[in-house]
């Protein structure tokens, strides 16, 4: 069942999914930023917009990470701490911005890929 990549297949939807969530993010920002800038609280903050753009930049980033990991670095066997790491931060990041996609599709290859990493060190070792 670990042979078959399916921690490769889940990166990369789930680096479709942010790469289309970060393009909705940024267009969604400049729709109406009047009608918010009305409210006092957003008043002296920083503009809806920029702040829109920035998390959709981010997501647009952590989807090239995603898409890196599946096509690159996924292909030459061995799972290194850095790529287990790299998605813990972005399982939190997408958690805590309520991307329910995006935990839905990297909490299994975490899965996946700790569990090929355990194979990995047990061979080592015998």
């Amino acid at each position: 069942m670990l042979n078959k990549q399916w921690e490769k297949i889940l990166l990369i939807i789930c680096a479709s999914w942010q790469f289309i969530d970060g393009a909705l993010t940024i267009a969604l920002g400049f729709i109406k930023p009047a009608k918010i800038s009305e409210l006092q609280a957003f008043s002296n903050s920083v503009p809806i917009s920029s702040f829109n753009g920035s998390v959709g930049t981010l997501f647009i980033l952590i989807g090239m990470v995603n898409l890196m990991i599946a096509l690159y670095f996924l292909k030459h066997g061995t799972i290194n701490k850095f790529i287990i790491s790299t998605i813990v931060v972005e399982v939190l990041f997408s958690y805590f911005c309520m991307d329910i996609i995006s935990v839905a599709t990297l909490v299994p290859a975490l899965i996946i890929l700790s569990l090929k990493r355990k194979k990995q060190n047990l061979t080592q070792t015998n």
